[in-house]
């Protein structure tokens, strides 16, 4: 019931969407607050910890936990399949990295070029997140699948807001954030929109998984969620040569929603570039990363369940209660 939405409610999601953006680009309705060039403006995540706890909570967390967490996912690995596969997963993680600490994604011109950022929030598939003052950061590490899926259900108009989940260090992977979803649209029948979720792994080619990105951007029905290797984005850190660091690197995964895309002119030798609005206030909100970077990040392999990284495609229909 939950999985195949019916031709007509896309028919009707879709008629909603266009009237939407045209009375907003008619009537000139800033529903969030941006700078002068129309990117929007996203709240920082607020900590109420005192600062002592916080500092407490990061350097044991870095320092202590990761370490012990780390080596207890590459024992599992080891176990699960073998210590000659592990270092070779391992060997081709850090030469992914070593690439990108090479030419990482901010030395890209379009990185965070505000003209091309402006254009892209304006495009169907991210104006959504700006309409529904959906945009959100983070609450602390290891939030992200959480935040990435309250920003991309807040972005759906029909969607309950009484139902987004609060912010929790929980899902971790494409199937146990998928599942939270099935989990809450099950749980609450009566008042949920039609729901369907598709994971598709980093490990298919190319073209298959750049036509997954254009064929859900263009879908107004459609969200994606992006569970990456960042540093095989940007490259090893400053302090990647502390022991739970330097794992973390090889290992530690992220969500984030894509908004939009950059096609490039092909003419000029521009690459293809992918728009993502990282939920970690860090990096600054969106950027544009080349397509085939962001595709190798995706195709790593996830220590936690022996699979390539993937895209979560989300779909949401009309209201049922409508």
């Amino acid at each position: 019931r939950h999985k195949t939405a019916t031709l007509s409610s896309r028919f009707v999601t879709l008629f909603y969407s266009k009237l939407e953006l045209l009375f907003i680009k008619t009537m000139m309705i800033p529903l969030m607050n941006g700078d002068r060039t129309g990117i929007p403006v996203v709240p920082l995540p607020i900590d109420d910890r005192p600062k002592w706890k916080q500092f407490v909570s990061r350097f044991i967390l870095h320092n202590i936990m990761f370490p012990i967490i780390l080596s207890l996912i590459l024992l599992k690995s080891i176990k699960k399949t073998s210590l000659r596969n592990t270092l070779s997963t391992l060997k081709e993680l850090r030469r992914i990295i070593g690439v990108a600490s090479k030419k990482p994604a901010p030395s890209y011109s379009q990185y965070q070029d505000k003209d091309l950022l402006a254009k892209i929030w304006k495009q169907p598939s991210a104006l959504p997140y700006v309409t529904q003052n959906a945009l959100e950061y983070q609450k602390r590490e290891g939030y992200c699948g959480r935040s990435t899926m309250r920003n991309m259900l807040k972005s759906y108009a029909s969607f309950p807001k009484a139902l987004i989940p609060e912010p929790t260090s929980k899902p971790a992977n494409p199937e146990s954030w998928a599942k939270v979803i099935h989990d809450l649209a099950e749980g609450n029948d009566e008042k949920m929109p039609l729901v369907e979720t598709k994971i598709v792994r980093g490990d298919v080619s190319f073209e298959e998984f750049m036509d997954t990105i254009r064929s859900a951007l263009i879908d107004p029905s459609c969200r994606i969620a992006v569970n990456y290797l960042r540093q095989a984005l940007f490259g090893f850190g400053s302090m990647s040569w502390l022991p739970g660091n330097y794992t973390l690197s090889l290992i530690g995964g992220h969500f984030s929603p894509i908004i939009g895309i950059h096609k490039g002119d092909a003419n000029k030798g521009e690459e293809c570039m992918i728009a993502v609005f990282d939920v970690n206030h860090a990096y600054g909100g969106a950027y544009l990363v080349s397509a085939r970077m962001l595709h190798e990040s995706v195709r790593v392999t996830d220590f936690t369940t022996q699979k390539s990284r993937a895209l979560v495609v989300l779909t949401v229909g009309d209201d049922k209660t409508q």
